[in-house]
Formats: structure tokens, C-alpha cells, sequence
């Protein structure tokens, strides 16, 4: 076929969703519904979604994995770029790896026998590459961001509070919730992907739980802050956000990574972006 004619064929990718309505909306998660977002915008390519149940389609198709904890779901078949465990003795099946989340992700990788180079990066890290609307904050306001399993708890806490805004991701409009995010001047999250997308948009932000109820054993959050060279010797909790001011100022050196850390990440990850 006419290689001219081959740059105009937009080739279908085929994207590993673990697709599941997680509110009576049809909502999904922020961080599973970014995976597709930023894959249309980074390959302007027709993308298939690939749901782990449908085993003639995962199992016989290569396929990408790209943002979320779901390396225990890869097979052969599978091209991982960026995503990571939720276990730090996550069982992986096999794949191509061409960058993880973290050190921790690759640890894991190389340990069970497999090839993985030393390219780090959570794919949200780019989402300012693709969408960078202007910083729309006029306060002070603290965005509190908790993982939809902390989300009414965390609701009832501080909907009554002035210059807090609690910010849902049951949201499958992306944009909107990164408007949300560039609304206020400092973050707290229990949600990875609510640090995540704070960082990246230079934005300070503190890991909190709210909870036990998260997936894992917090092996993700290491592996993120990790992968930008924060070192986080304490979780906080519900109990330590009293002062939040405070708890900002002595822990500056944790609320954003260095300068030029999130851009060289960027950079490293987009050089080997398969598609």
C-alpha cells in the first residue's frame, strides 16, 4: 500500500477500560475516563475500548494499557505505557513495557522476570499538554478531592465549610473537573489522581486519607511520589487537616514536586508514547 496513502488510514487503538458505571448517573471515575481522554488527544486515532471480561478480545488483540493501577489485567498482548500496581506483590501475567508509573511499578516487574526500562510517569502528568485553561481562582479556596469511596463521608465534613470545595470525580467530563481543580489554591486528596492533576498543574496538594476503604495498600502513592522524587514520610490524616495552613508550611517540600521534575517526566514519557 502507498505510504502517503498509510499516514491517512487512522488505524483503530485498542484501549484496556475497565469500564464500570460507578453512580446511579452512569458517572465514571476520573482517573479510568482520563485514560481515554488523553489517548483520542495524544493519537487523533479512533480508539476501542477493551473491558477485562471480554476474553477473545483481550487475550487475541494487542491492546494498551495507560492510566490506572491495572497491571494485575495484562497478558502478552498488552502494551503498557504508565500504568502501575496496587499491591506492592501484585501478580503480572507479562506485556511490553515501555514506562510504568513508578520505581515501585518496575521493582515489581523485573523482580517476576520481565524487561522493563527505567521510563516513569503517570500518563495524567500530560493532561496540561492537551487542555491548560487559565487558573480561574479569586480566594482561597482548598479543593478536597476524596476517592469516590471517601465521597459522602468526606461531603458531610465540609459542605457547610466557607472557602472549601469538595470536588466529586464521578465526573466523565474531564474538562470540568481540572476547572475545578484550577479553581483553588491548594488541594488535599485521598484520591491519587486528585494529587496527580494538582502537581501537574502546579498546583500544591497533600496525600490525605479519609479511610481505609481504598483498594491496595497505598504501594500507588509511593510509587507516584517516587517517580517525581518526593519523599513522603508521613500519611496524613482527617485528624491533621485542623490547620491546614500550617500543615502546608511545614510540609512545603511535599506539596509539589522540584521545578522541572513534571516536565522532564513529560518529556520522557511522550518518547516512547506508542501511539
Amino acid at each position: 500500500m502507498n505510504k502517503k496513502l498509510l499516514r491517512l488510514i487512522k488505524f483503530p487503538l485498542f484501549l484496556f477500560f475497565y469500564s464500570k458505571k460507578r453512580n446511579e448517573g452512569g458517572e465514571e471515575n476520573f482517573g479510568d475516563i482520563l485514560s481515554l481522554y488523553l489517548v483520542k488527544r495524544i493519537s487523533n486515532r479512533p480508539v476501542f475500548l477493551i473491558n477485562p471480561s471480554r476474553f477473545l478480545f483481550r487475550n487475541l488483540i494487542s491492546h494498551y494499557f495507560v492510566i490506572g493501577s491495572i497491571l494485575s489485567r495484562s497478558n502478552k498482548n498488552s502494551i503498557i505505557w504508565g500504568s502501575g500496581i496496587i499491591r506492592k506483590n501484585e501478580n503480572i501475567k507479562g506485556g511490553t513495557f515501555l514506562a510504568v508509573r513508578g520505581p515501585k511499578t518496575r521493582d515489581r516487574i523485573i523482580s517476576l522476570g520481565f524487561r522493563c526500562d527505567e521510563v516513569y510517569g503517570d500518563p495524567a502528568i500530560l493532561t496540561p499538554l492537551f487542555y491548560n485553561p487559565e487558573k480561574t481562582t479569586s480566594n482561597n479556596i482548598t479543593g478536597v478531592i476524596p476517592h469516590y469511596v471517601d465521597y459522602d463521608k468526606v461531603f458531610n465534613i465540609y459542605k457547610d465549610k466557607p472557602n472549601f470545595k469538595v470536588i466529586d470525580l464521578l465526573n466523565s467530563n474531564v474538562e470540568a473537573v481540572v476547572k475545578e481543580i484550577l479553581s483553588c489554591n491548594k488541594i488535599i486528596s485521598s484520591s491519587l489522581h486528585g494529587v496527580i492533576i494538582s502537581h501537574a498543574y502546579n498546583i500544591p496538594a497533600l496525600w490525605v486519607k479519609f479511610s481505609n476503604k481504598l483498594v491496595g495498600d497505598d504501594i500507588k502513592f509511593q510509587d507516584y511520589f517516587e517517580s517525581v522524587s518526593i519523599e513522603y514520610k508521613k500519611v496524613f490524616e482527617l485528624e491533621d487537616c485542623i490547620d491546614l495552613e500550617n500543615l502546608f508550611e511545614i510540609n512545603s517540600k511535599i506539596i509539589l514536586p522540584k521545578v522541572g521534575v513534571i516536565s522532564s517526566r513529560q518529556e520522557k514519557l511522550l518518547s516512547v508514547c506508542p501511539f
